[in-house]
């Protein structure tokens, strides 16, 4: 599958129409857009007066005016007609402020004017006096209560958009803005599309629909329709940025193990950055009362007060080997383990899990539970596993994970000696409460 970004040529662009490199470092931007008198005379209605450039690039460029029958702050966003025909960027502009004139919610932006001027493409839109938070972030490190405030307004900025049929498919700070009060504004919607309309991140001329950073896997792929939980991936990442001030890239890091943040976030990050879209949130909403919910969750034990009865410890709840080889997944599900009082001995590959198995037999510490994911691409499987801890101890008590429900294992778990199952993606919740009743009907036989 070809995967890659063509953000045009560098080569000389036409007269008439701006490069597709304005704004990259290493490029001088042209100046080819109208001052913003010649602007306000361009727009010859007299309704508007234009002060500043305040913003321009690739796609065209951003004034900030006034409305003066209203006498009301606006921004102009104009895009000249001739340029990227290549690239359809006129039908992307009109689809921008078509989809943003549907929408009337306080966390995103409002479209007031739509038309043409000269060899000009604009639309009007209310003027937010404040930042974007690409800024922000450029600027200085984000508190978690920043972040805790920003995150739930795009959850449900997004919760509308969705409602009315579009995802967005470019959400990144850039596209964030914040206003000098604090409101929270999703702007820019040009790649903004109906869930029933195939589309990907490539179009037809191959350009990039989408930022790579804040793309959801299924964007890379050109037989895939893109629907609403691409939306939910990028405000994962952008979620993950604003805590750690970095990009989940590679083998990232937990936002806790990385910038010292709330450990209970480690579970909504993980879920929303999910490669697979089925084992994302269902919706933006479900994004945002899964933020709450872990907020509210126990973090540690209360420190007692002077004179209080400090509680006796929990006593031992079972030793439990966990094959997982998503190593981010797994420190998950021992933290919630070890928290719960089980003793925990974690492995990435079927074979390790076999010989710690063995080892504990010999050493006659065995474990209480065997939670094993089914697929692991790098080394033995969850199934062949299974197989042999079966020969070892026929009364290996096991539950079996994966994300994929049709798989015969997880359609009928017990056909293959486990005594449980867990289909990803699932809360800490649901992984105790498993943990817990298969531990309590495991059978009390040892070979």
């Amino acid at each position: 599958m070809m995967r890659f970004f063509s953000f045009g040529k560098r080569s000389t662009p036409p007269k008439a129409a701006p490069s597709v490199s304005d704004g990259v470092a290493g490029w001088a931007p042209l100046q080819i857009y109208p001052t913003p008198e010649e602007l306000t005379r361009m727009v010859s209605t007299g309704e508007y007066v234009f002060d500043s450039l305040i913003g321009q690039g690739g796609m065209g460029a951003v004034y900030r005016g006034r409305q003066l029958k209203l006498d009301r702050p606006v921004a102009i966003k104009i895009l000249h007609q001739q340029h990227g025909t290549d690239y359809s960027y006129a039908e992307r502009f009109r689809r921008e402020a078509q989809s943003l004139a549907h929408m009337n919610h306080p966390n995103i932006v409002s479209v007031y004017d739509l038309g043409v001027v000269g060899d000009y493409l604009y639309y009007v839109m209310e003027f937010i006096e404040g930042t974007d938070l690409h800024h922000l972030l450029s600027s200085r490190k984000m508190t978690q209560a920043e972040a805790l405030q920003i995150v739930p307004a795009l959850c449900d900025a997004l919760t509308y958009a969705h409602s009315k049929g579009l995802v967005h498919r470019d959400l990144k700070p850039a596209n964030v803005l914040i206003s000098s009060d604090g409101r929270v504004k999703l702007a820019d919607f040009g790649l903004a599309k109906r869930f029933d309309r195939p589309t990907t991140l490539l179009t037809h001329s191959n350009m990039a629909m989408g930022t790579p950073d804040y793309a959801a896997p299924e964007q890379y792929d050109t037989s895939a329709v893109i629907d609403h939980r691409a939306d939910l991936y990028a405000l994962g990442v952008v979620f993950y940025q604003m805590l750690t001030g970095a990009l989940p890239r590679g083998a990232w890091q937990p936002p806790s193990a990385l910038a010292g943040t709330d450990p209970r976030l480690d579970t909504v990050i993980v879920r929303a950055l999910m490669p697979d879209r089925n084992q994302r949130y269902a919706s933006a909403e479900e994004f945002k009362q899964a933020l709450l919910s872990s907020l509210t969750a126990p973090l540690t034990p209360i420190t007692p007060l002077p004179g209080a009865v400090t509680p006796a410890p929990k006593p031992p709840q079972g030793r439990v080997l966990v094959l997982e080889d998503d190593l981010l997944l797994r420190q998950l599900i021992v933290r919630n383990l070890k928290n719960e009082g089980f003793e925990i001995v974690e492995t990435g590959d079927g074979r390790d899990t076999v010989a710690s198995y063995q080892e504990a037999l010999k050493a006659g510490q065995c474990f209480d539970l065997v939670l094993i994911d089914l697929t692991i691409p790098m080394g033995m499987g969850g199934a062949e596993t299974m197989e042999h801890l079966r020969q070892i101890d026929p009364h290996v008590t096991a539950v079996v994970s994966s994300g994929n429900r049709l798989d015969p294992t997880m359609q009928d778990p017990g056909e293959y000696g486990f005594l449980g199952m867990l289909p990803k993606p699932y809360d800490s919740g649901e992984l105790i409460r498993v943990v817990r009743e298969v531990i309590e009907k495991r059978p009390q036989v040892r070979v």
